[in-house]
């Protein structure tokens, strides 16, 4: 039935990009929860008529803005850079681009507005939204409206220096609809403030892994997709299937012609593997406190199981942050059983691949575990303290992510994920595990590019497995630092915005 009723909104889409109409009425079933594609209750139908509004119209007011620049500030960074899945600017046939220029129309439109968007680029791109800012409130320019920015980069900062507005009191934003992340909105939120938002606009970026079926085949492993949904997927499961896939070169050597089992970069894709485990940076208490929580003999655990994974045995193949791309494993050339990536990722890397293969989520730390659980590292989006006209703002924003959530969201999964990533139903069952599972992390998020955000990664770069050590070694500024977010947050317990 999922299916189905991904058939009758491809075929919308499809039929009103053609005919150069902005689609309004088609979308996925209300969730009530983070961005996940459409789904039908278990032995439910397809609605009759497919454009039935699965969430009530955002209650904003009709507005005329004469014409004016809703200014977007955004660096070239993620699903803002490969492709741009914000602002595209010219009609190219593709159906996720033009869906995405309809929508915004559709917006521009109905408000007369004229979306500007400013995108950086260049080295450090994701650094400069933050001076930028800064500039603008220091001299009131009020020169953006809204801003995108990475999911760990200057959080502290703009939350201290007060750059940013409580996105629960920026009118006709309503933070309980569907098509905000409440995920987000309630790992991020202190005492009801809410300095960082995600909503439907920002394409989702989970952890995910993807497996070689050829590699699978002649080897004669156990099925992961069964394994997946038995509950049984873990990462001694994976460890153990990767192991019986390793053969050197013909030169018997372990280099990029090897075979490996598994491969990756020891950079940000693997910091959650400890989230997928259950296990997180920070806990918060009763009063929202920050509180680090990572000197314990489960992340002992998880460290012990990765170092298993990537050094006992000629299985795995990892390279390090900075390393020349010659040294980086492409999964394309068929040479590695299962490798970390990101759907959106591989939707632009893996779809000329003539090999089959398959998704997965992030394996869990045990069979007991619950859920399968993938850290969302998608970017965040802010409001700066100077915007000219917040209630303009929220408005804006309001209908960007209902729209979004109505229009761009169903192709996004529908089109750029099951037709170009997923060969199969049961990778487009792998996705909605993976994405009804995603989570944040305060620690993450307000932590920046730090050790401990990094934590497992950098241990396995170091080849350590010495959690008391590395935790010793950085505790004190991070506890400092988590206690000065704490205290910047409750400032805005005395600000108007």
């Amino acid at each position: 039935m999922i299916m189905k009723l991904r058939i009758l909104l491809l075929a919308l889409f499809v039929l009103f990009a053609a005919l150069g109409a902005a689609c309004g009425d088609a979308g996925d079933a209300e969730t009530g929860g983070d961005v996940i594609p459409a789904n039908i209750p278990d032995g439910g139908e397809a609605p009759e008529d497919p454009t039935e509004e699965p969430f009530p119209e955002p209650e904003v007011p009709d507005k005329d803005y004469g014409g004016i620049e809703f200014n977007v500030l955004y660096p070239a960074w993620g699903p803002w850079n490969e492709v741009n899945y914000a602002f595209p600017e010219t009609i190219t046939g593709d159906v996720m681009n033009d869906t995405i220029i309809n929508r915004n129309k559709k917006i521009e439109d109905r408000l007369n507005i004229k979306f500007n968007s400013i995108r950086i680029e260049g080295k450090d791109e994701i650094k400069q939204i933050l001076p930028m800012i800064r500039r603008s409130v220091q001299s009131g320019d009020r020169a953006y409206d809204l801003a995108f920015i990475h999911p760990m980069c200057d959080l502290n900062t703009f939350a201290a220096e007060g750059l940013v507005r409580n996105w629960n009191k920026v009118p006709y934003v309503d933070l309980t609809k569907p098509y905000w992340n409440q995920s987000l909105n309630d790992t991020l939120a202190v005492k009801g403030i809410l300095l960082f938002a995600g909503n439907d606009f920002i394409i989702p970026s989970a952890n995910t892994i993807f497996f070689n079926k050829e590699i699978h085949k002649d080897y004669s492993l156990e099925d992961p997709y069964e394994l997946v949904k038995s509950g049984k997927w873990t990462w001694d499961k994976l460890t153990e299937m990767a192991k019986q896939v390793s053969k050197p070169n013909d030169a018997g050597e372990y280099d990029l012609n090897a075979l490996y089992g598994f491969t990756g970069i020891m950079d940000g894709p693997m910091i959650g593997i400890m989230h997928a485990c259950n296990q997180y940076i920070v806990r918060r208490d009763e009063e929202d406190y920050p509180h680090l929580d990572l000197m314990n003999d489960k992340l002992i655990s998880i460290v012990d199981k990765m170092y298993d994974l990537i050094y006992n045995g000629n299985q795995t193949y990892v390279w390090n942050w900075g390393d020349p791309p010659e040294k980086e494993m492409d999964f394309t050339r068929n040479r590695v059983l299962f490798q970390i990536n990101s759907p959106g990722g591989a939707a632009e890397n893996y779809r000329a691949m003539e090999v089959d293969f398959g998704i997965l989520p992030f394996p869990k730390y045990d069979e007991a575990q619950k859920d399968y659980i993938s850290l969302n590292t998608a970017g965040l989006m802010l409001i700066p303290m100077d915007v000219k006209d917040v209630e303009m703002a929220g408005i804006v924003t309001e209908l960007m992510a209902a729209e979004s959530r109505r229009m761009t969201i169903p192709v996004y999964f529908d089109v750029l994920l099951n037709s170009k990533v997923t060969r199969d139903v049961e990778s487009e069952e792998m996705l909605d595990i993976i994405f009804n599972g995603t989570v944040y992390d305060f620690g993450y998020n307000y932590n920046g590019f730090t050790n401990v955000s990094y934590i497992v990664p950098r241990l396995m770069a170091q080849k350590s497995t010495n959690v008391a050590s590395f935790y010793e070694a950085n505790r004190d500024w991070t506890e400092k630092n988590m206690a000065k977010v704490y205290e910047d947050i409750l400032l805005y317990l005395e600000r108007d915005y």
